[in-house]
């Protein structure tokens, strides 16, 4: 339609002014009617859905016909002061829409090269023309800067396209993990605007400390903020996305559809000390439980769109976030769920099935049996009513409706010290136990897997070393709670230290004591020689407590 247009112009515009170019007239007449007829058939075949794309396909050849009317045009008038030079404009902006940055490129310098010759006399020979020489001046410099301003508007229409397609990648199923997953949304920001720089600054409802995760060239760092008296972002911002420049101090928030200045420092100077950036794109996201803000570091050419497509950026990673904290949710009400069914299972069946057979052993100890026969039949009445013990309060932890968190907590002396009691027993071997400082204290939870690790690492250096004595210890060592279980059997199958790092790495532990150790995040360690084997476990004071 454009082209039809303009050739019509065309040709009414140099009818009016023929008189001036008699000696050209039929020619230009001629070319004139030609171009018209030319734009007139691409316009009725643009009306076809299927000429179209097959005028798309040859898009450039209608731009070099274009270019060839225009130039001859020109030349065929009055050159470098033609009246008909601006359609070269209307041919950059045509390329412009069409092929973006590069199209308005290409077409900036060939109208430049095809309009230069035409200045020549006018400028430097004998038909030298001061108002002329003027005009052409001027017409060189706007083309020029219509082809540069072109260029780069077509560039960040091409970037806003790119950012909006990286945006329609959705992120990566999350898992419902200790963590929020914010390694994962700021790399998903940092991707759809093509920064290599940037941070995660979040703070979870009941937790006194704000965490800081930085990105820097696909390098993970996390810190922890001590509480600080004022925010973190002014409040007139925190809630929108917003464009900041330290250097100018100036602030640019998107509110709704409009574009407003904020306050000269809307990020606290405690955060600003912790890493460097030319300007950064603020970009909120908030849940129920968590309160984030992703930075996006110095990426290309900044710009009023970037807002926009950082308040979808917001509601990606809001989502991502709130959809994590959901499946958390069901995950740990599932596992409630399980402890539940668990209990009830323990409690109508292995509990009943021990009892019975507690009965049983009552009506075996009144018949005449012989000494030895007693003797043993007492010992397992004993040891099945450890176990009744044991298992029932296993049951209590399970249940939701007893609390774990006993403000006295239990005292790990009296469980390790009657337990050491109980594995003496059944397994005819020497259990010790010693706790420092001996009123320490744990929760009933930790006191449970406690107890399941230091059975299971007697049964190991009974079974598998052959060990006569073994030594449970536990105490404070810094933060954590250290437990060591010793033993003087064969050990294991190698000699030395395996670090927890190694024992990651590599296997070795038993797989049931190793998964009990993480489940509380602890770190286990292994050393071992022909004189025995130790076994050291760490737990964060945080955790036992």
């Amino acid at each position: 339609m454009g082209r039809a247009v303009l050739a019509v112009f065309l040709l009414v515009a140099y009818l009016m002014g023929s008189g001036a170019a008699a000696p050209t007239l039929p020619f230009v007449i001629g070319l004139l009617l030609v171009n018209l007829a030319w734009s007139l058939a691409v316009l009725a075949m643009s009306r076809t859905r299927v000429l179209v794309y097959r005028l798309t396909r040859v898009a450039i050849l209608l731009a070099a016909a274009d270019y060839a009317v225009f130039t001859l045009l020109l030349y065929m008038t009055s050159g470098a002061d033609s009246p008909f030079f601006s359609p070269f404009i209307i041919f950059i902006l045509g390329a412009t829409i069409q092929w973006g940055s590069r199209g308005a490129m290409v077409t900036g310098v060939l109208t430049l090269l095809a309009f230069a010759p035409a200045g020549w006399q006018i400028m430097f020979g004998q038909d030298r023309d001061d108002p002329a020489a003027q005009a052409f001046v001027l017409r060189l410099g706007y083309t020029a800067v219509v082809s540069v301003m072109l260029m780069a508007f077509g560039r960040h229409v091409e970037r806003v396209v790119e950012e909006l397609s990286r945006l329609s990648d959705p992120l990566a199923e999350l898992d419902a993990d200790a963590a929020p997953p914010v390694r994962e949304c700021l790399r998903h920001a940092l991707w759809v605007f093509g920064a290599e720089r940037g941070m995660f600054l979040w703070e979870e409802r009941e937790e006194p400390y704000a965490s800081l995760t930085i990105l820097d060239h696909d390098r993970f760092e996390t810190r922890q903020l001590p509480p600080g008296g004022d925010d973190w972002i002014a409040p007139e911002a925190a809630e929108s996305v917003f464009l900041f420049h330290p250097g100018s101090a100036t602030t640019l928030i998107r509110r709704g559809r409009r574009t407003v200045t904020g306050p000269t420092r809307p990020v606290a100077q405690a955060l600003l000390t912790e890493v460097d950036f030319e300007r950064a794109l603020v970009i909120p996201a908030f849940t129920p439980g968590l309160s984030g803000w992703v930075f996006v570091f110095d990426h290309e050419e900044p710009a009023n769109e970037d807002l926009a497509v950082g308040a979808m950026v917001s509601a990606q990673v809001s989502v991502a976030l709130e959809r994590w904290d959901t499946q958390r949710t069901l995950r740990v009400a599932a596992a409630a769920e399980d402890r539940i069914h668990l209990a009830r299972d323990l409690h109508d069946g292995v509990l009943q099935f021990l009892a019975g057979a507690g009965l049983q052993l009552d009506g075996l100890s009144r018949l005449e049996l012989p000494a030895e026969a007693e003797a043993r039949i007492a010992a397992l009445r004993q040891a099945i009513t450890d176990e009744r013990r044991e298992l029932r309060g296993f049951i209590s932890t399970l249940r939701p409706t007893r609390t774990d968190h006993d403000p006295a907590g239990l005292p790990l002396a009296d469980e390790l010290t009657a337990l050491a009691e109980r594995l003496s027993r059944y397994w005819t071997i020497a259990v010790t136990a010693e706790v420092a400082p001996s009123g320490l204290a744990v929760s009933r939870s930790v006191g449970y897997e406690l107890g399941r690790i230091v059975r299971e690492g007697v049964a190991n250096a009974v079974r598998h070393g052959a060990a006569e004595r073994v030594t449970v210890s536990a105490d404070v060592n810094g933060s954590s709670l250290r437990l060591c279980i010793q033993d003087d059997g064969s050990g294991f199958e190698f000699e030395g230290d395996r670090t927890a790092e190694q024992i990651e790495r590599e296997g070795g532990a038993p797989r049931s004591l190793h998964e009990r150790v993480r489940a509380l995040d602890g770190r286990l360690a292994l050393r071992s020689s022909a004189r025995g084997a130790q076994v050291i476990i760490d737990v964060p004071m945080g955790n036992a407590a």
